[in-house]
């Protein structure tokens, strides 16, 4: 039996939840309510209260004291918190007394059930951790699927060693889901409810079961991938559940889900299978948001082969043809696909030679690629560009785009010495010189100081000190701070420099200009 207690001051809120969740399909016995922390208080004190929704604000007491009376108490139970501010101050105490979640008001009622069934999901794994078998299962087929079982005399031995009713000798199958592109998921419902829902999905679908013991999830660096075993008998069932789960996946996610049906194993088998499976998804990138079973796909055989042309695209990107060079990309990843080569290693050698291609061209402009692209979108586009055909494209089109934006603005050479002279004048009283300011504009410091010289006919040094001897020159005629003090606050840490430079600018010391004024 699970009990949950609702408190807000105001009762429209307490009213709406109350009314809006079907409270038994997700396993909760019991509503209580109330409109302040006293008599919360006194709730939790007569009754096992189990979750608690909380409102933060009310009057008196917070809904914070009523977490720390509760933690103090060691009363076990979950507190789900509401705010009315996304971003709280009693964020950081909250997590300190371990807050199971918080919804930003005005809150969405799937999204509160979709916390809730997390949250009771959790309580019901607290409560039979010891007697139920739900987690020993998913242990035991995590360690078959990643090698730890040797053989059948292993596996029989920890199947009675843990209790479980999951019989040797038979035979299995499993569905393995990747799912990709799940940034705007995580951030719409957050991660621990985002995969909850996958895992949630697999197991209503898939196993029609109450239970997440055969379903068992693996992490990557791009990708999230959920293995689900299967009972033989429902092998040929499985395309047809794997359509409906796609359904599902596409009314509530905006990811990418793509599944693999696999032949029938024994559980010692399922370890090379996995593996196996796992081989098809990297090397057959065709296969991509879609469902496909084992037999239906091979691995290539290796071949050495040439990726793309070096020269047609170096003479693409030289003109910044951006259409042409997708169009050419697309034509190679069909020639690929034909021929059954475009895996993840093909892809791979495809980025290196287009990088090799656009860094080259950005070293002729004198621009530093690497400084250009070290920010955290292309960062994150890079490390996805080998996932599928869609990345790669998605990632070259944002290479190139940046890349010819800012070959652009380099070529309006007046743009770029306007921001130059700009940034000059903003840290001229800083240790700034050539190698600093080129760092700034992803330029190489010889190119920066040709291109400068070039379109201005000045040094850029020399321009860096006139620039700091104006500015002397004002704070001299106020004649408020001594000459060192000057020197050192227009960016010279030396007086006698200082003193050199002024005169071969001004034809005087910074004395005499003082004197003179």
């Amino acid at each position: 039996m699970i009990n949950l207690l609702i408190i807000d001051d105001d009762t429209a809120t307490v009213r709406a939840i109350k009314d809006s969740i079907a409270w038994s399909k997700i396993d909760i016995n019991n509503v209580f309510t109330a409109f302040d922390v006293l008599h919360a208080k006194q709730i939790v004190k007569e009754e096992k209260i189990d979750i608690i929704i909380s409102d933060i604000e009310m009057p008196q007491e917070t809904g914070l004291d009523l977490l720390k009376w509760v933690r103090e108490k060691k009363i076990e139970c979950e507190l789900l918190f509401l705010t009315c501010h996304e971003s709280f101050s009693y964020a950081a105490d909250a997590i300190n007394y371990d807050v199971a979640a918080y919804l930003v008001k005005p809150f969405d009622i799937h999204t509160m059930e979709l916390n809730l069934q997390k949250i009771v999901m959790k309580l019901k794994q607290k409560r039979n951790l010891k007697q139920n078998s739900c987690l020993l299962k998913q242990d035991f087929w995590k360690g078959a699927l990643e090698g730890e079982l040797l053989d059948n005399t292993h596996i029989q031995e920890e199947l009675q060693r843990r209790n479980l009713d999951i019989q040797a000798n038979k035979k299995y199958c499993f569905v393995y889901s990747r799912i990709s592109n799940y940034e705007e998921d995580v951030e719409r419902y957050g991660k621990g409810v985002f995969e909850f829902m996958v895992e949630q999905f697999h197991r209503e679908v898939l196993e029609e079961s109450k239970f997440n013991e055969n379903v068992i999830k693996f992490q990557d660096r791009n990708t999230l991938n959920v293995v689900t075993i299967c009972d033989e008998k429902l092998h040929q069932k499985l395309m047809e559940k794997c359509q409906q789960l796609m359904e599902v996946f596409n009314n509530y996610f905006q990811a990418f889900l793509t599944c693999c049906i696999s032949n029938v194993y024994e559980i010692v088998e399922l370890f090379n299978a996995k593996q196996k499976v796992e081989k098809y998804f990297n090397y057959n990138l065709r296969i991509y948001s879609c469902i496909f079973q084992e037999q239906e796909v091979e691995l290539p055989v290796k071949k050495k082969m040439q990726m793309i042309e070096l020269e047609k695209m170096i003479e693409l990107v030289e003109i910044k043809d951006r259409t042409q060079i997708l169009r050419y990309l697309k034509q190679v990843f069909n020639e690929l696909e034909a021929g059954n080569n475009l895996n993840i290693q093909a892809l791979y050698l495809i980025k290196q030679e287009i990088l090799q291609v656009v860094y080259a061209d950005l070293m002729k402009q004198g621009i530093q690629a690497t400084k250009l692209f070290y920010d955290e979108i292309s960062i994150k586009m890079s490390e996805c560009a080998t996932n599928s055909t869609v990345d790669m494209i998605r990632w070259v089109n944002y290479l190139l785009e940046k890349t010819f934006d800012y070959e652009y603005e380099v070529t309006k050479s007046v743009t770029v010495i306007d921001k130059i002279n700009n940034y000059i004048h903003q840290h001229y009283s800083e240790n700034i010189g050539r190698n600093d300011i080129a760092k700034k504009f992803y330029l190489s410091p010889e190119y920066l100081s040709k291109l400068y010289k070039k379109r201005t006919g000045v040094n850029l040094k020399e321009y860096i000190n006139e620039y700091r001897i104006e500015k002397a020159k004002e704070l001299l005629k106020a004649g408020e701070k001594n000459i060192s003090n000057i020197a050192e606050s227009v960016g010279f840490d030396n007086y006698s420099y200082f003193s050199t430079i002024f005169k071969k600018i001004t034809g005087v010391s910074p004395k005499e200009y003082r004197e003179n004024d």
